[in-house]
Formats: structure tokens, C-alpha cells, sequence
């Protein structure tokens, strides 16, 4: 399992507007995360297309959440950049010929489920105010 740079960067991204109350221009968030401005361009679409992002033209314009920080999780985000989160690819249907009768399906489903929690659970907000560690499924 690995989130593809992408992925990474769209969070980065997102916890970066989430810091600021209006718009944010994608020069402003490009320099602050030393991300170029075309890669960032076709994340915040990806973003936008998901509606975690509204855009807004002109001299004060640039990119806002849509909603709260709070309503926001890393999930949403990753997802909005295609990069779901699976442990193993025989959770995927109809690719393992034995998963009927596989010993090690079981805990790798609930691996994959506890990840997948964890990211549902983890906010904007968590994000902004560093409390993803609090976070943690015991």
C-alpha cells in the first residue's frame, strides 16, 4: 500500500487552504509547498471536480474549502485524487481464486478497515490543529 504523490500533495494542499479564512491563490499555496504550479493545478481540479474546493476569478480570488475543515477527512481527499486506500490486492473481487477459503483474508480486511477508519476520522481540522495522533483506533 502507498499514496501516490498525488495524493500526498492534495492533502498538503487542502491543510494549506484550510489554514486560511478566504481565498488562497495557487501561487501562494505552489511557493508555500514547493509544489509546481502546473502538478498543483491539476490536483486542485481534481479537488474542485470533487467539491472539497471552490474557486472564485480575479484579483482576490483563487481557492477556498467548501465546506468546514471539520466535514473534510484525509479520505475525502484521497479519494477526490483516486487513491483508495487497500491493503492487498486480493480484497479486490474476483481476483483471488481462494479468498472463499483463505486462512489471511480475515486480517487483512480488517487492516484494511482500520486504515480506512482512521482516515474517515482524521479532519482538516485535525490536520491544521496537529491532533491526528488523538486519532488513533485502540
Amino acid at each position: 500500500m502507498e499514496i501516490t504523490t498525488k495524493g500526498r500533495y492534495a492533502v498538503r494542499i487542502m491543510a494549506d487552504i484550510a489554514r486560511n479564512e478566504g481565498f488562497v491563490s495557487t501561487s501562494e499555496i505552489a511557493e508555500r509547498q514547493q509544489i509546481s504550479i502546473k502538478y498543483l493545478e491539476k490536483i486542485i481540479g481534481m479537488l474542485s471536480k470533487a467539491k472539497l474546493v471552490v474557486s472564485m476569478r480575479g484579483t482576490n480570488g483563487g481557492y477556498k474549502l467548501a465546506r468546514k475543515r471539520e466535514e473534510i477527512s484525509v479520505k475525502d481527499i484521497l479519494d477526490a485524487t483516486d487513491d483508495s486506500i487497500k491493503i492487498s490486492t486480493c480484497l479486490d473481487n474476483d481476483v483471488c481464486p481462494i479468498a472463499d477459503k483463505c486462512d489471511t483474508i480475515g486480517v487483512w480486511n480488517t487492516l484494511n478497515k482500520l486504515i480506512n477508519n482512521y482516515l474517515e476520522n482524521v479532519t482538516l481540522k485535525d490536520l491544521v490543529e496537529q491532533t491526528c495522533e488523538r486519532k488513533i483506533v485502540k
